[in-house]
This record gives C-alpha cells, structure tokens and sequence, in this order.
C-alpha cells in the first residue's frame, strides 16, 4: 500500500469512527442517521450525477450501483440496531472486525486474491479480540460468560453488520474496476439508506420524533452527513489504486477510537477489557494488511 493511500484509509478511520460516536449518542437513532444521511446525499447528489455523465453509465455500473444500495441498506439497519440495544465499545469493534477477518476470505472467492499464512494469523488475532471484548473483569471466574455474551442479540447483529461491510467492500471494489466512480457510488449508498429509512421515520408520532430530533441534534446530524461521505469516499478513492485485502483491514484501526469513545465519553462497562480485546483487533488488521 502507498503512503497516499495509507493517510486517505487512515484519516477515513477517525472520521468513521466520530460519527458512529455521533450516531449511538443520538436519542432517536433511526431519525438521525435518516438526518445525517439526508444531508450527505444532497451533497454528493449533483457531484454523482456529474461524474456519471461524464464518466458513462451504462447497464453494468447501474447494476453495480443497486448492488451497493442493497447491501448498504442491510448495513444500515443492523447498525441503527445495534447501535439501539448495545455499546459502541462493543458493537463497533466486533462489526468493524469481522469485517477485515471477512474480506480476504471472500476476495480469494470472488476476485481470485490469495490469502497468506500471515493474513491466517491477523484473522485468528481478530477473533481473539472479539472474545477478549466480552470479558467482563468482574466475572473472570466464569469462563462460560463471554460465550454467553457473544450469544447476545447485541453482538448477533454486530456479527451480522461485520458480514455486511465484508460484502459491501468486495461489491464496492468489483464496481470501481468496472467503471463506476467513486462518487456516484458513495451516492448509491447514501441513498438506500434514505429510502429505506424514509417509512420508518415517516411512521414516527406524526413528525413530532423528528422535528424534537432535529431541534437537539442538528449540529450533530449535520456534522454526521459530512463526515460520512468523506470517510468513505477516501475509502473508495483509496480501493481505485489499492488491493482491497489491504484497504479494509487498515480501515479499521479506528477501532481503538471507538471503543476508547465508547469507554470514556459515554461510561459503557467492560472498559480494561474493551481496550484489550480493540488493540487485538487492530493488532490482526494490521497483520492482515502487512501480509504478503
């Protein structure tokens, strides 16, 4: 991986990381990240539409675009849950884990890469974390207890989210090498998520939900919708020139922010172990990324 496209992958860390801090400390997340992503696709709209002009779109890259839309719009709905039953310091370092643990996998099946016995190690580091994640220090008697918290719904649909960036990172990868810009595929994302939301919000008390959202969160919603489409089109612009078995773990060494965000500023429990179980996970990203 070049230097350029480790500081884009590294900056959408911290960028990513900040407004899933934004999401799970919103009152009504369902409406916020419905805000936030409102605001990000009446940014990138004229941009997408622009480049898509200029750059042809035919068939195939509209397919590669709906694509994206569904997977997205699975991933945003297991995120605002996970995000409404369990911590951030919890379900942001499994979902973001499982992740890179996922994509060299599914890029030997689907894009022909190989994977090393180093990029093995980084997986099996990543796991660990995830178990370590679940130790609660005041139950280190009982050996049964992360077992059972990794049973969770909680951490069941964290897994699930982690499934869903696997998928929609190797779909994203397949769509930039044939064709679609980076831009215009960052619209198709942000727009499943408006419309898939759309009729969940519109259900909610009349309006009265989200007007009370919007009056306490704006700042937040709105800082959210600029994060997000920057974070990831960095991850995009990133994947044009970049092996994604690399781009995806390095993504993740915002881990550790998260979980630190989730620890300190929000008080979420299970702090020692948190930390230790992120810094494994990172540990096996960035093996992941280093494999030859």
């Amino acid at each position: 991986m070049t230097n350029a496209a480790l500081g884009l992958v590294l900056s959408s860390a911290v960028l990513h990381a900040t407004w899933n801090f934004l999401l799970k400390r919103s009152t009504h997340k369902v409406v916020f990240f419905w805000g936030m992503s409102s605001v990000a696709i009446a940014i990138l709209i004229v941009p997408a539409v622009i480049f898509a002009v200029v750059d042809g779109f035919g068939w195939e890259t509209l397919g590669y675009g709906l694509g994206t839309s569904a997977l997205h719009s699975f991933y945003g709905l297991a995120l605002v849950r996970g995000y409404s039953i369990g911590d951030l310091s919890s379900v942001y370092p499994v979902s973001r884990g499982m992740g890179p643990a996922l994509v060299p996998v599914l890029a030997v099946v689907f894009l022909g890469e190989s994977i090393s016995a180093m990029a093995c190690a980084g997986i099996m580091l990543i796991v660990a974390g995830i178990f370590t994640i679940h130790i609660d220090s005041r139950l280190t008697g009982d050996l049964t207890h992360p077992f059972r918290a990794l049973a969770s719904p909680a951490t069941r649909i964290a897994l699930f989210t982690g499934l869903m960036i696997a998928c929609y990172t190797i779909w994203d990868k397949a769509g930039l090498d044939h064709g679609l810009n980076p831009v215009t595929l960052n619209a198709f994302s942000l727009g499943a998520y408006c419309l898939i939301l759309t009729p969940a919000v519109g259900a909610l008390s009349g309006g009265d939900v989200v007007r009370g959202e919007w009056r306490t969160q704006w700042r937040n919603i709105i800082a959210a919708g600029v994060l997000a489409p920057v974070g990831y089109l960095l991850v995009l612009i990133a994947l044009e020139t970049t092996r994604v078995s690399y781009v995806a773990p390095s993504r993740e060494v915002g881990i550790v922010l998260g979980t630190a965000m989730g620890v300190l500023l929000l008080g979420e429990g299970y702090g020692l172990s948190r930390v230790w179980g992120s810094l494994l996970v990172v540990a096996g990203v960035i093996t992941i990324a280093l494999a030859p």
